[in-house]
């Protein structure tokens, strides 16, 4: 049985992939390391470019881009190690990372998952460990007011601990390098397929919780993130923003539902604003992501991406 395995979903980031095959390759990872790469129909010769030069590796590749989430799903499915690792192909990992990660589960049988220090491309350290949302914090994001207090513990809760060089528990971890225990990812039915792109790794860390396990923060820098690669460096495309947008509903439909209802009626106002600012300035996709929205608060659509969104903007 492999200690790890590392499940990495890929989507036209061939030569970011490539780099983060290797940086696992040169980790130093003193035990048995599986890795499997899911492409999710990049088009652009990923696996026909990177399968000789890896041979180690475990290709899977998917006809349609089926989502980040069922596409983890798909790849966990195959996995024999004693602890899963979803990294993201945009990640490169600083060496020692793996055992640290690893050392620490080992450690702490208490904790079900844990989220290292994450560094931008040019080393700068950024928060990969929040909160969960609250009816306070949507709403701040969602008007922008946020910004007039950026120092709010409210808003950042973890600061001075993330200042810090102990571990420390949190409420969820970025996705983008998440290690957890196979056999409790298994208990917990991995990622709820119903994301497709964006807030998956909270509601798993919000059913570890409820089940009685702990989701931790390491301070210690594992990888070198560049932010978004596979969207071209920012949240784009109607299905993209409209994922991210109909994440955070299902989030508190499912786990937080007396948030979700407190919360229907302004943010019904708020995205009918959105939706018609954005139509005004020319933003179409921003337009389309928000009416979207407005259509899930009222029922008349799902809370999550369907198939016929798939079509309509994949």
């Amino acid at each position: 049985m492999p200690t790890l395995t590392c499940v990495i979903v890929s989507y036209r980031v061939r030569d970011l992939l490539a780099a983060c095959l290797r940086s696992l390759e040169d980790n130093g990872f003193p035990g048995r390391l599986e890795t499997i790469v899911v492409d999710n129909a990049s088009g652009d010769g990923t696996v026909e470019t990177l399968r000789s030069r890896f041979p180690g590796v475990c290709w899977m590749r998917n006809e349609r881009n089926i989502g980040f989430a069922p596409a983890v799903n798909q790849g966990a499915a195959a996995a024999s190690g004693r602890y899963l690792l979803l990294l993201n192909p945009d990640a490169t990992l600083i060496k020692g990372a793996l055992e640290r990660l690893v050392s620490f589960m080992d450690a702490h049988p208490q904790v079900g998952a844990v989220g290292p220090r994450m560094l931008l491309s040019d080393g700068t350290p950024y928060v990969s460990a929040t909160r969960f949302p609250t009816v306070a914090t949507t709403l701040l994001y969602e008007t922008r007011l946020n910004r007039l207090c950026p120092g709010s513990r409210l808003l950042h809760p973890y600061a001075e601990q993330l200042a810090g060089n102990e571990p420390f528990p949190v409420d969820t971890v970025e996705g983008s390098c998440l290690l957890t225990r196979l056999a409790l990812w298994r208990q917990m039915g991995g990622f709820d397929a119903r994301y497709f792109f964006g807030v998956e790794e909270a509601d798993y860390a919000w059913r570890l919780k409820q089940a009685g396990h702990g989701v931790w923060f390491h301070p210690a820098p594992a990888a070198i993130h560049h932010h978004a690669a596979s969207t071209g460096g920012t949240r784009k495309g109607a299905l993209i923003l409209l994922s991210v947008t109909l994440g955070y509903l299902h989030f508190l439909h499912c786990n937080k539902p007396g948030a979700a209802a407190v919360l229907r009626l302004p943010l019904l106002v708020i995205w009918i604003v959105k939706a018609a600012l954005t139509g005004l300035l020319g933003r179409t996709e921003h337009r389309q992501a928000f009416g979207e929205g407005v259509k899930a608060l009222l029922g008349l659509r799902p809370a999550w991406i369907t198939p016929d969104d798939r079509r309509r903007w994949g």
